[in-house]
C-alpha cells in the first residue's frame, strides 16, 4: 500500500470538459485482471465537479 500513497502525491494531466487541467488524485487503486498485469487507477475531480477516472501507472 505504501507503493499506491507515492501516487497520490504527484499531479497528472486530466482531461476536464474539453480542457486538459493538472489535478491530484482523491482516490488511488490497483486493477489487475485474473491472468494479466495490473494497472494503477486514479479518480480525479474536476473544477466543475465531474469525476475521471484515469490509467495512471502501471504494477511491477
Amino acid at each position: 500500500m505504501a507503493e499506491l500513497s507515492s501516487y497520490m502525491e504527484k499531479e497528472y494531466e486530466v482531461e476536464c470538459d474539453g480542457q486538459v487541467v493538472k489535478l491530484k488524485p482523491v482516490k488511488v487503486w490497483m486493477l489487475a485482471p485474473k491472468g494479466r498485469r495490473g494497472v494503477i487507477i486514479g479518480l480525479f475531480k474536476c473544477p466543475g465537479g465531474k469525476v475521471v477516472r484515469k490509467a495512471i501507472g502501471k504494477a511491477e
